[in-house]
């Protein structure tokens, strides 16, 4: 793990300087030229939601697959203060990808995405977390079309079978925008019936994020780590290591506090309310005063395997 009083800091007073800019280059994709690598520039929220809800988001998500909620860990690696009774943790992230280098297809530029997924999944019983995707969401940086069109459309065959939405973000083509005094934004949206040209179109509201730099967390680096490298499970039954590495000096990890709004587009086919908006404390989706992480990170999204291959393989250094 990094050391908090220097790496940290350092992070944090880097951050403030660089704003958005913080992307870094693609180091991994010589050692692995034969699958998608990438760098992101990301930010991951953990959001407690009911249990119950996110049983029933991910069985909606999931019908033909027998996907159960483990119990979160009390490990004071992950958890030094436990985890909320009663409520299950749901990774929310969104950020800007470059570099992004595959065998199949080269990506001319940046995407943008965004992810909600519910963590400790069990497949079959089996007793290793897995990550079930509940909606994902990729755009270029003007906008869903054309650059997220080719992407979001053959995701089965570029991401391994994980399906994407057309997304709307906000900002259009940062990480996160500075709306001053340290306040930070980032927003993304279902692009349902997207009209860039001659008016408004259909965009329901997934997850909107409003942050600044905080010096302490809930959670540890290792606890962000490991929920975000945790094997992503495909409607296919088989599942995904999309290993991140944040061993890089340009990295820049730094915590976020602050708040999570997840709309209809969140989970399911809604367009107006979903299971996880629903499940807020106001029902309308905001979770206050919630600790998230930022960084840049280097991805290689591994080819599918088993799932519990894909437990057995995790990389160890990606929670270094």
């Amino acid at each position: 793990m990094f050391s908090v009083s220097s790496t940290l800091g350092l992070a944090v007073w880097l951050a403030s300087i660089i704003g958005t800019e913080a992307q870094c280059r693609n180091t991994v994709s010589v050692y692995n030229p034969n699958i998608r690598t990438m760098s992101t520039n990301s930010t991951w929220f953990i959001v407690p939601v009911p249990k119950a809800a996110v049983q029933s988001a991910v069985k909606a998500a999931f019908p033909l697959q027998a996907l159960t909620l483990l119990d979160v860990p009390s490990d004071p690696t992950l958890f030094p203060n436990g985890f909320p009774a009663g409520q299950h943790p749901v990774m929310v992230s969104i950020g800007l990808t470059d570099d992004i280098r595959m065998s199949v297809l080269q990506i001319d530029g940046p995407l943008l995405n965004s992810n909600i997924y519910a963590t400790y999944v069990s497949q079959n019983g089996n007793p290793a977390p897995l990550a079930a995707g509940l909606n994902s969401y990729i755009a270029g940086p003007d906008g869903p079309l054309p650059n997220g069109l080719v992407p979001a459309v053959a995701s089965t065959l570029l991401f391994a079978g994980n399906p994407l939405r057309l997304g709307q973000f906000a900002p259009e083509a940062a990480a996160y925008q500075d709306q001053g005094a340290g306040n930070l934004f980032a927003q993304a949206k279902w692009a349902l019936i997207p009209n860039p040209i001659s008016g408004p179109g259909v965009y329901p509201e997934a997850a909107d994020f409003a942050f600044t730099t905080a010096s302490t967390s809930r959670y540890t680096q290792k606890t962000f780590k490991e929920l975000a490298n945790q094997p992503i499970i495909l409607p296919s039954g088989q599942c995904q290591r999309n290993a991140a590495y944040f061993t890089n000096v340009t990295a820049m990890p730094v915590f976020r506090n602050g708040d999570v709004t997840l709309g209809p587009g969140a989970d399911g086919l809604g367009v107006t309310s979903g299971t996880l908006m629903q499940a807020s404390p106001d029902k309308s989706g905001v979770y206050s005063n919630q600790d998230g992480f930022s960084a840049c990170a280097q991805v290689v999204g591994n080819n599918p395997e088993a799932c519990d291959a894909a437990s057995a393989n995790r990389d160890p250094n990606t929670l270094a």
